[in-house]
């Protein structure tokens, strides 16, 4: 046996010299998204509708620049996107709902988009997409999206 240490392996950050954009980055899973990203060598943009927390969170991580408006804006989100730099190599979106699909309260699969529920969508009028649900049943038992049919 030999009575050396084993050195630490060190590795190049995953993220260096790229630019990562967290939609929805100034708390939860945005903002922790953009503090691995910048942990991985990435310069961050960060976004959010609170402009108070938004500036805590690029203070926080450190982001190349923020941008303060709700993403569920369509104008907003457009302006925000075309006056990006370039290039962005990862954009990650935590706010705003899911577009054009509304939520329902059957997880059957049946469900119409007239119908409301917080734990399923239903895709818009027209979309050949299935009804799938997001995951939880009422009262949070655990139940599995029903298989898309074509």
């Amino acid at each position: 046996m030999s009575g050396g240490t084993a050195a630490a392996v060190q590795r190049e950050p995953e993220l260096a010299g790229q630019t990562v954009v967290v939609i929805g980055g100034s708390a939860g899973i945005g903002l922790e998204t953009a503090r691995r990203a910048r942990a991985e060598g990435a310069e961050v943009i960060l976004t959010g509708r609170d402009p108070v927390r938004l500036i805590q969170a690029a203070k926080d991580v450190g982001a190349q620049r923020t941008a303060a408006f709700d993403a569920n804006d369509t104008a907003c989100l457009q302006r925000f996107v075309r006056d990006l730099p370039a290039p962005i190599d990862h954009v990650m979106v935590t706010a705003g709902g899911p577009v054009g699909w509304r939520t329902c309260t059957r997880c059957d699969g049946s469900a119409s988009a007239t119908e409301a529920s917080p734990h399923c969508a239903v895709p818009p009028q027209g979309s050949r997409r299935p009804h799938r649900g997001l995951g939880r049943a009422p009262h949070g038992n655990q139940r599995k999206a029903p298989n898309p049919t074509t």
